[in-house]
């Protein structure tokens, strides 16, 4: 019996020494776990600092280049605000002196009617120096009219004789004209037959 009890312990002792060594193999491994984490955090944190760096210093020369823009769009915007003043001032001279120069309407009326009241003035002493004239002139016109209105009434017999004649002849020579061209036609083609026959 003490064999067999020697026998089991030491299956158990070896059992144990093999869980010391696992435990021990896990300790290793969790040590060397927590180190590679150690150093993961440590890459981590660097790689961070990098990148902080790299962010400010974008950062700052963003800044940088803003602030040139913004300086350069200010001198642009007063150097246009100056010559925008320069440029108003100089049409408000202009506009003083075309002002200066402009002739008021009511001058111009003015001047046009005297111009007018003359005008009217010269047509009336001239109507009063010849009157008669006048009168005269329009009862002659008058007269010419009607006589020339009586003439054609009068001679209306005429005109429509002579009218019927203009048609007869125009009539007559359109006829000429179409016989003429019938006559062409026939020759041109009396031609071509005889020219056949010839060739034949």
């Amino acid at each position: 019996m003490v064999k067999s009890a020697k026998r089991q312990t030491a299956p158990v002792s070896r059992a144990v020494d093999m869980d010391e060594d696992i435990e021990l193999q896990n300790d290793e491994e969790e040590q060397g776990d927590e180190n590679g984490m150690l150093e993961m955090l440590s890459m981590l944190q660097e790689f961070q600092k990098r990148k902080a760096s790299k962010t400010s210093t974008r950062s700052v020369a963003f800044q940088t280049k803003k602030n040139a823009l913004f300086t350069e769009v200010r001198k642009n915007v007063d150097t246009i605000v100056r010559e925008g003043a320069v440029y108003i001032d100089q049409c408000k001279a202009r506009l003083a002196e075309l002002k200066a120069q402009e002739i008021s309407q009511e001058k111009n009326l003015q001047d046009l009617s005297a111009l007018w009241q003359n005008q009217e003035d010269t047509v009336r002493s001239l109507l009063k120096t010849y009157p008669t004239l006048i009168e005269d002139l329009s009862h002659r016109r008058a007269a010419q009219t009607n006589d020339a209105s009586e003439m054609v009434e009068a001679h209306a017999q005429e005109r429509q004789e002579s009218r019927k004649r203009l048609i007869h002849l125009a009539k007559a020579r359109a006829d000429e004209i179409l016989e003429r061209q019938k006559l062409a036609t026939d020759a041109t083609a009396f031609i071509k037959h005889y020219k056949a026959l010839l060739l034949v």
